[in-house]
């Protein structure tokens, strides 16, 4: 007696529908589709219980009789005709299952009319069977209602997810399909409120209904779409948005290329805002993996990975605007900045009779700078030089909004002058008894200073430097300001980055090896790398189980221990054991070989970081984090009220 039996076409449609029609938002996506490949131009959908219940209207070239019964029948479609057109795709839908799969799992009312048609036809379907037809007058397009989703399969409907889970579903497929469609009009109704809606007059215009102007204000447009700078960085990957000739997918490689491309421009943890439009000929790409076609697959996928990868840092090259974030953006993103409006947070201590300046002294009709050396002994030879500050700190326990209130004991000033920039470029460096010296680190290697010829041949000005940690330029008619350490930083990266791919980091061999004691868990994690080590210039020797030898390391310039750089690299790999090795000592050794804060620079030294900056033509630090904070003549008058 046999066994095997061909199952009744009924029970089959039903495993079908399982493939296709996953949730309420799987079935909306076919319906959706379907609409978009009947060149519509405006869509309407209503959700109603919790997605089970969904009416989808619109204008597109509609069907004849014939073809609305033929519709729901299995691998019917009237998008490919044979094997060949499956590498060919120009529509959404091709498989010929998802009219039919939604049928057999519901009760659903097809109407639609042509163009050449005098009348519309309609018919009702229950559970993939047509129970009536009828002749109605309707306008071009096609109405589908969906009512009682997974009626007929209870065990499918218990899957189901609470209505405001589905709900966040269904706008999701409803934004993705706007996106990649902006010249159609896609309304979105969910228990009889208006959630989404678009105009269809262009991505600009439907990136602004789907997200609002601040998002759009924040997007940098490039040659493959829209990238995200600091304002919307997001904690998680949902926010890369991929279309492959127009259909929304999901691909590990293009998601791997676009947050490559923001490498060392986002912080660790941070994922960026991008919509990426990628179009592909269609014979190098299959589609048909999955019945969702969410998922697809490249002919060549390194590829495809470069071309993203390097139209993104094509499109970052250069451009500090981007990056940067300005004063009013930042106000905006942080809830929790001091408004400067409320003068009350801001009142400064009464200056005691031993710390009243004479105002004769520093006011006049024309306004004098002047400068006080270490000595405190005052300079009014030159009127025009600019008087910066070196705060020192003395007293733990002064308040922070003593903003006004100045005591000369606690302050030394570096005199900047571009007539006397020779004479003050040798400025003595802090004694070793004076407050937060301990703080400061020698730098191995002096920065180049550049010539005063140089200096005024710059397109920006140094105005100066504030807390011996930020230097203070003006370019472009915007007031900026720097982080010295993360701009030398940043400098240093791109050399030892540039030496390393050049000829390799070489090793400098030891006379005495460094012993070094490890955890035994980790001696394993050393020796699988072994030769990733090697080629990032360490040299090691097991010395015992939970002991190693180095015996050579790396010739770069580090300012810490050659112990402690390959213990963090060793932390950092048990963290995350696909890092980059040699990456990890670049970065390690750019940031401990940078000049630091509370380190006091001269004019020379910050004009030759700024303009080796810019050369750079990159304005984040290895990490992320931004090198340059903008406040335009906008964002002050802003402050002080005037706008």
């Amino acid at each position: 007696m046999r066994k095997i039996q061909i199952l009744d076409e009924a029970v089959s449609n039903i495993i079908a529908a399982g493939e296709v029609v996953e949730n309420s938002a799987s079935m909306l996506k076919e319906l959706l589709e379907n609409s978009l490949d009947a060149e519509s131009k405006n869509i309407r959908i209503e959700i109603r219980k919790g997605g089970r219940d969904l009416t989808i209207f619109d204008d597109g070239i509609g069907m004849s009789k014939e073809d609305l019964f033929l519709s729901i029948e299995r691998h019917a479609t009237s998008k490919i005709n044979k094997k060949e057109d499956l590498f060919n795709l120009h529509t959404y839908g091709f498989r010929g299952e998802a009219l039919s799969s939604i049928a057999a799992v519901s009760k659903m009312v097809i109407s639609s009319k042509t163009e050449n048609d005098d009348i519309g036809n309609c018919i009702t379907v229950s559970g993939g069977k047509v129970t009536s037809a009828k002749d109605i007058q309707r306008k071009r397009g096609t109405t589908i209602e969906i009512r009682e989703l997974f009626f007929n399969t209870p065990a499918r409907l218990k899957f189901l997810r609470k209505a405001t889970t589905e709900y966040i579903n269904i706008k999701d497929i409803i934004i993705q399909m706007a996106l990649t469609n902006p010249e159609v009009a896609i309304t979105l109704i969910i228990d009889g409120k208006t959630s989404v809606s678009t105009t269809g007059n262009g991505i600009e215009n439907t990136i602004v209904e789907l997200f609002g102007r601040n998002v759009l204000k924040n997007l940098k447009k490039f040659h493959l779409g829209f990238l995200g700078n600091g304002a919307l960085y997001k904690s998680t990957k949902d926010s890369i948005f991929v279309f492959v000739n127009s259909r929304m997918v999901k691909s590990k490689i293009i998601e791997t290329a676009v947050i490559d491309g923001y490498y060392t421009k986002i912080m660790k943890g941070k994922y960026p805002f991008a919509i990426i439009f990628l179009t592909v000929d269609p014979k190098n790409i299959d589609v048909n993996v999955h019945p969702s076609k969410k998922i697809v697959k490249f002919s060549d996928e390194e590829a495809i990975y470069n071309q993203v990868l390097k139209e993104i840092e094509k499109s970052f090259e250069n451009d500090d605007e981007f990056i940067s974030p300005n004063l009013t953006q930042k106000l905006e993103e942080d809830k929790t900045f001091l408004d400067f409006s409320d003068f009350e947070e801001f009142l400064p201590e009464k200056l005691s009779k031993n710390d009243t300046i004479n105002k004769k002294e520093n006011v006049s009709k024309n306004i004098e700078y002047t400068a006080f050396n270490s000595n405190n002994k005052l300079d009014n030879k030159d009127s025009n030089s600019i008087l910066v500050s070196d705060y020192e700190e003395k007293e733990k326990n002064t308040l922070p909004n003593q903003l006004f209130e100045v005591k000369e004991e606690n302050f030394d000033f570096l005199f900047l002058s571009e007539k006397k920039s020779k004479k003050n470029s040798n400025i003595d460096s802090p004694k070793q008894n004076e407050p937060n010296s301990s703080e400061i680190v020698e730098i191995k290697e002096p920065i180049k200073t550049k010539s005063n010829d140089e200096i005024k041949n710059q397109n920006f000005k140094v105005l100066g430097q504030i807390f011996n940690t930020f230097i203070l330029v003006e370019r472009n008619g915007v007031f900026e300001i720097y982080d010295q350490h993360i701009v030398h930083e940043r400098i240093l990266y791109e050399e030892l980055k540039k030496q390393s791919a050049e000829s390799g980091i070489s090793t400098q061999h030891l006379l005495v090896p460094i012993r070094i004691t490890i955890d035994p868990r980790e001696t394993e994690l050393i020796f699988e790398n072994i030769e990733v080590f090697s080629k990032a210039g360490f040299e090691i020797d097991k010395f015992s189980d939970n002991e190693i030898l180095l015996r050579g390391i790396p010739t770069l310039d580090f300012r810490e221990s050659s112990e402690n750089i390959f213990k963090e690299i060793l932390k950092n790999l048990k963290l995350n054991k696909n890092l980059n090795i040699k990456e990890n000592i670049i970065i390690s050794a750019s940031c401990r070989g940078a000049i630091k804060a509370n380190e006091k620079l001269t004019l020379d030294e910050m004009y030759s970081l700024i303009s080796k900056l810019h050369q750079v033509g990159q304005y984040t630090c290895p990490h992320g984090r931004p090198i340059i904070v903008k406040i335009t003549r906008e964002d002050l008058e802003k402050l002080f009220k005037r706008k």
